[in-house]
């Protein structure tokens, strides 16, 4: 028989361990990326309160977002800050509306909107074979790796974290298989279609490398000796940017330059809004159309009918 102080140590235990397995799993609803940028943001507002001599309230959090304003911080890297707030109030079932904060970022929102980098340069499908073309011209496994994983980027309008993570066995006939997204944390899957040329450049990037299972896109060192680690992010980024350069694309190229070129090659062609939303698998309408402004206005009610009329 335990004792009452065995038992109670023993409950205590149990309720330890799963308190640290419901922290591990709030902790996976969220991309690491996201995680990281979160962890950051609420760093940064702890260390002002601590200057400040304030504790915590709606009213100190509309001050801190007032402050990274002024200091000139785009409306985007201060919308994360609050959304990292919100997370973690949540998680502590604690009241996350913030009127006040919510009012005070919408004027920063207009203020600011001018701000940041503004919006990457897309990579068109057309420009997207250029690239795709110069990587491959010297033969190597690293430029057939680099053309595979720009190439599936913009068939399936990947973000650079979903491609980082795919695997050789994430293809079934035509498709890739996406686990997990930023925008399905809960892992639905989602079949995409990969065509022909992107397939074939994949499987003969596989057969150079000796590549059969576990990660797809993996570093390679001098001399073409591939490894078994996976690209990292920040890797699959300096990849995209250095091969639109060798390529001569001028802008401002990132991760995402692949998502916005094939909405816009998408709208080009013909494709309706909620066909680009579904390509990509924004949860509104509302970037898709953004990013193919210019494309969808030349489709619209003016274009239409009263530039036909005026010819």
């Amino acid at each position: 028989m335990k004792t009452e102080i065995e038992q109670a140590n023993l409950q205590q235990t149990e309720v330890t361990r799963l308190q640290s397995e419901t922290e591990a799993l709030i902790r996976a609803s969220i991309a690491p990326n996201t995680m990281k940028a979160y962890r950051h943001a609420l760093a940064g507002i702890q260390t002002y309160l601590s200057d400040h001599s304030l504790e915590f309230s709606d009213n100190a959090l509309a001050a801190y977002i007032t402050y990274l304003h002024g200091q000139g911080r785009a409306p985007s890297s201060i919308s994360i800050v609050v959304a990292a707030v919100r997370w973690q109030l949540r998680n502590e079932n604690k009241d996350y509306d913030l009127p006040i904060t919510t009012r005070t970022l919408a004027g920063i929102r207009r203020e600011g909107k001018d701000r940041g980098r503004g919006q990457v340069t897309g990579l068109d499908w057309q420009q997207t074979e250029r690239v795709c073309a110069f990587a491959e011209s010297k033969g190597t496994i690293v430029g057939l790796r680099d053309s595979a994983m720009i190439r599936l980027m913009s068939d399936c309008l990947l973000r650079v974290s979903e491609v980082v993570a795919v695997d050789v066995s994430d293809f079934e006939k035509q498709a890739l298989i996406v686990r997990t997204s930023k925008t399905d944390q809960e892992g639905t899957e989602t079949a995409l279609y990969v065509t022909s040329e992107t397939k074939n450049t994949i499987e003969r990037y596989q057969k150079r490398g000796g590549i059969t299972s576990g990660a797809l896109f993996r570093r390679i060192r001098r001399g073409d000796n591939i490894q078994s680690e996976r690209l990292t992010d920040f890797s699959a980024r300096r990849i995209i940017q250095k091969r639109a350069s060798d390529a001569g694309v001028e802008g401002f190229i990132a991760g995402h330059s692949l998502r916005v070129g094939s909405a816009v090659a998408l709208a080009q062609a013909g494709a309706s809004v909620v066909e680009m939303q579904i390509a990509g698998r924004w949860k509104s309408s509302q970037m898709p159309a953004h990013y193919a402004k210019s494309e969808l206005a030349e489709r619209g009610a003016i274009a239409k009918y009263k530039e036909k009329q005026n010819r």
